[in-house]
């Protein structure tokens, strides 16, 4: 703060009061936050059985990294180059499906007049619901004898039941997990468009009617541009998501039938406390890390050089 064209120094007792006071959260950082990524990333280059000592790690270098990106070990490498290919699907799947549903209902939420309130909060119940208990509610509707099923049955289109469920055959496990994962990332990115469409001054669109712009050029040409940016926030949050999604296929598969909904995090789990390698596990971690820093980074840029 200045005051006659000089600087005001804090007396000695206010910014040792200060720092005493925000040492809990430093410290609180330092040990749990800082530390654990910090001992990630030095067990990422040492090999350690689940259950052993730390003080028994051995020193690896890159052989972590070696056994399931170049195949040194075979099936890990199989199993994980798998698993990301299924991250890949899904986090494609949920990004594109997410952000166009999402802006459609915020535009659509924007128009309705009656009982707006109504239909903001029905949209908005999967953000403030449980996720272990919205995913327990897809699975009962993908069993065999479950919702999905009878509703096919009652339409008379019996050739598209799922007879051991849609999360238990190979060709519907995975995109029954994307439906799940899709309807429960609309809410927040729905909240972020529905904020955005507050801010795109409606004078603009008075403007376009009268040049005679249909409903689509008034999208393609104000709305979208004007929501860039929070696509690309929306972009990164869905991305980060998929790629670290683990509750759900958890619950409801454990990367199952025979690998097809396998993503990184689950075999990550399996390899850290199963009879694999946590230093392999950890290894993992941090190349799902960089990669879906990465895509961030390559979202954030394609979107701005499209300005």
């Amino acid at each position: 703060m200045k005051k006659g064209g000089a600087t005001r120094k804090y007396p000695l007792r206010e910014m040792f009061t200060a720092y005493l006071l925000l040492s809990p959260a430093v410290l609180l950082f330092l040990v749990i936050g800082l530390f654990t990524v910090v001992f990630s990333l030095w067990l990422s280059f040492h090999h350690l059985k689940q259950g052993s000592v730390v003080s028994s790690a051995s020193f690896a270098g890159l052989d972590n990294f070696r056994d399931f990106l170049f195949g040194e070990s075979p099936v890990l490498a199989r199993r994980f180059w798998q698993a990301l290919v299924n991250n890949l699907i899904i986090a494609g799947s949920i990004v594109t499906f997410v952000i166009i549903i999402s802006l459609f209902l915020a535009v659509l939420l924007q128009k309705i007049t009656i009982g707006a309130k109504f239909f903001r909060t029905v949209f908005l119940v999967p953000m403030i619901t449980s996720s272990v208990a919205i995913v327990y509610v897809w699975q009962g509707i993908f069993e065999p004898k479950g919702a999905l099923n009878k509703v096919l049955e009652s339409l008379g289109l019996t050739q598209f039941i799922a007879t051991n469920g849609w999360l238990g055959e190979m060709s519907t496990a995975l995109p029954a997990i994307i439906v799940i994962l899709v309807w429960g990332g609309i809410p927040g990115t729905l909240i972020l468009y529905f904020a955005g469409l507050q801010t795109v001054d409606q004078h603009l669109y008075e403007a376009a009617e009268i040049d005679g712009a249909n409903a689509w050029k008034k999208m393609l040409h104000i709305t979208w541009p004007a929501l860039k940016p929070i696509t690309v926030i929306a972009i990164v949050f869905n991305l980060n998501a998929a790629l670290q999604v683990f509750d759900p296929i958890w619950i409801t598969t454990k990367g199952g039938p025979a690998g097809s909904t396998m993503v990184v995090n689950v075999l990550i789990y399996q390899e850290a406390f199963g009879d694999g390698d946590m230093g392999r596990a950890n290894a993992m971690g941090w190349t799902i890390f960089v990669l879906t820093f990465f895509l961030s980074l390559l979202s954030m840029r394609a979107l701005k050089e499209n300005k």
